[in-house]
């Protein structure tokens, strides 16, 4: 899921951001989207919502990585984070 998440962003960037580069472009959250210490903890992300510098999803790679990222998100980047697991929790406690 997470690689067609970056698939899907990357398809948004290719044919949306022309369309409309004042509000699309997106700096911030390219920056969280490509920041090279999350990577180890996420198999993929893209924007959500307008697509503007708003909000962005991940999916982690387990319970300790979802943190990591969490803490690397906030600490490092200055952003708020909501986690959020969905169906039957994978991770072990």
């Amino acid at each position: 899921v997470g690689e067609y998440m970056t698939r899907a962003q990357a398809e948004f960037d290719k044919y949306a951001i022309p369309a409309s580069p004042d509000n699309l472009t997106s700096p911030v959250l390219h920056k969280l989207l490509a920041y090279e210490p999350l990577q180890e903890h996420v198999y993929g992300g893209k924007g959500v919502g307008s697509q503007g510098d708003g909000s962005a999803q991940f999916v982690a790679k387990s319970k300790a990585d979802q943190e990591a990222a969490i803490q690397i998100i906030e600490q490092e980047m200055g952003m708020y984070c909501l986690p959020l697991t969905l169906g039957e929790e994978p991770f072990e406690k």
